[in-house]
């Protein structure tokens, strides 16, 4: 500890703040821990800045209306002023004291999943809170990142307007975004720190920014979902293409997202229900619908027997149509319906049984029929929705499968390694004799990676993944492992999802099924995906 700042405990600022001990200085400021009575006796943390700067004024009032912001992760600002020690002006800002920071843990491990995601949470709230208030921190990093009892609190000094260009007063770091200090601090420049704080709190080092000017910052891929890609849309050369605050705090949080946009739907409508009734219109009266009484499950085994797609059901004769709103709110009397003879329903169904009965050989010899290629059509099968009809696409070893909307998540589905319904409804193909008297086996059930649109947009060029799958002799996946991860842990994640429920028609020896290895290459586009297999062993 330098002996000038040593000389400094014992000294009453402001008439208030006794200082205690010295705390540490950057190379700008020097802070100290101090007593003060409000009337029983608390701690403060004293932070000094000289006052000999041409923006010093601002500062000042800059902390005097911080201090009426007011957050539960925010530390509070109790006082800032004038001060003169050792014929020295000075300015100084008393916030709350807390006993440790980020910056001292990091050096000695990094933070686990659990305590990323609290940090997150507790700075993404805090954020917004500023944000939305024009405000930005324009300074996170490690050391700014407390603890104060079981809260984690962002320090409250270095908050100012958004849109105002400063001189820093400090040496840039990785921290600091690309545009600063050039362009006005806005905050987009807090997302980028806080993707910086995301890389170093899972790994101990920050992100590294490429040689390339141009180039976005390299994410370690060892950083599991959802972090990553919290970092990897935070750390964007372009400010306009960050993740902002509130983007940030639903991706963490998407059920309370999904929750506040409810309520502001029906808050909204509330509102124009009573602009309605305001302006003299007469609401229309709500639409009672008749309750079915809840009925307890019975208590009996559950049924073997298929579930049938809703879609599929038979449906009641009768059915009521809803008229148009134009035929009800403009007037018009609805047309009388026609009551048919009981007998003519049944009569028709009975008809289409029939000459569905007539067809149904003609469309299975038509859908079992080789190509012209002499081998037969298989179908893609997305990984996204049970329950949505398979789309009939291209062979394999050329299918193109335009983008989805995935979830957020890296996490292996329940039972990805287990047969497919597909697996155990598809009829196997019969596999081709080779030369060497081992019947070849082929992808019988290609299942398409749901990439989103988002993603695949970002996409310049070709993103190629090659997944290594172990198939057993009756066709099914039981291991897969990244052979070629690619430049993007997102597009590997979901090429091994995928992955690991294709299906196979085993290859045979000696008449028999034998179990296979398959190398499966997923190639990314902005166009889709592309997917080819090749047979590995034996």
């Amino acid at each position: 500890m330098s002996e000038a700042w040593n000389q400094w405990i014992g000294q009453v600022v402001d008439h208030k703040y006794q200082l205690q001990q010295y705390l540490g200085t950057t190379d700008h400021s020097v802070v100290f821990l101090a007593e003060f009575h409000d009337p029983e006796p608390r701690r403060a943390a004293v932070k000094f800045i000289s006052a000999d700067f041409s923006g010093s004024e601002q500062q000042l009032n800059t902390w005097k209306e911080t201090a009426k912001l007011s957050h539960p992760h925010l530390l509070c600002i109790y006082s800032a002023g004038l001060c003169k020690i050792d014929d020295m002006n000075l300015l100084y800002v008393a916030t709350e004291y807390a006993e440790e920071n980020l910056g001292q843990v990091l050096p000695q491990r990094a933070l686990v999943a659990e305590e990323t995601k609290e940090m997150l949470s507790s700075i993404g709230d805090v954020l917004v809170y500023l944000h939305d208030r024009d405000l930005v921190h324009g300074h996170i990093k490690p050391s700014n990142v407390l603890a104060k009892g079981d809260l984690l609190k962002l320090s409250s000094d270095t908050i100012f307007p958004a849109g105002e260009t400063r001189a820093m007063r400090r040496e840039q770091s990785a921290y600091d975004a690309p545009e600063l200090p050039a362009a006005p601090y806005t905050p987009a420049a807090d997302m980028w720190s806080l993707g910086v704080l995301v890389v170093e709190a899972l790994t101990q080092q920050p992100a590294v920014l490429p040689f390339n000017e141009s180039a976005d910052p390299i994410v370690p891929p060892a950083i599991r979902n959802p972090y990553f890609e919290i970092a990897e849309h935070t750390l964007r050369r372009n400010p306009g293409l960050r993740w902002t605050a509130a983007r940030l705090a639903e991706q963490l949080n998407p059920s309370a997202a999904e929750a506040k946009a409810v309520a502001a739907v029906a808050g909204a409508r509330v509102s124009a229900a009573a602009g309605a009734t305001a302006t003299g219109v007469m609401a229309m009266p709500p639409v009672t619908r008749p309750v079915t009484p809840a009925v307890e499950p019975p208590n009996a085994p559950l049924s073997q027997e298929p579930a049938v797609a809703l879609g599929s059901r038979s449906r009641a004769p009768h059915v009521e149509v809803a008229l148009p709103r134009s035929y009800r709110e403009g007037g018009f009397a609805p047309r009388q319906s026609v009551a048919l003879p009981g007998y003519v329903i049944p009569l028709f169904a009975g008809a289409l049984l029939v000459i569905a009965l007539i067809l149904l050989p003609f469309a299975l010899r038509h859908r079992s029929a080789p190509d012209a290629g002499g081998a037969a059509s298989t179908p893609v099968r997305s990984s996204q929705s049970a329950d949505q009809p398979a789309t009939p696409a291209p062979p394999a070893k050329a299918a193109v499968v335009p983008a989805k909307p995935v979830p957020l998540t890296n996490a292996t589905p329940p039972f990805a390694n287990a047969a497919s319904p597909a697996a155990e409804s598809a009829p196997a193909a019969k596999a081709k004799p080779s030369d060497s008297g081992v019947a070849k086996g082929e992808a019988l059930d290609p299942v398409a990676p749901t990439a989103s649109a988002k993603a695949l947009s970002t996409i310049r060029g070709t993103v190629r993944v090659g997944v290594k799958v172990h198939v057993d002799a009756a066709g099914r996946v039981t291991d897969a492992s990244l052979e070629n991860a690619g430049p993007s842990r997102y597009f590997a994640e979901l090429s091994l999802q995928a992955a690991r429920q294709w299906v196979f028609t085993a290859p045979e020896a000696h008449g028999h099924s034998t179990p296979s290895d398959w190398k499966v290459q997923f190639n990314y586009t902005q166009s889709g995906v592309q997917m080819s297999s090749e047979q590995l062993t034996p």
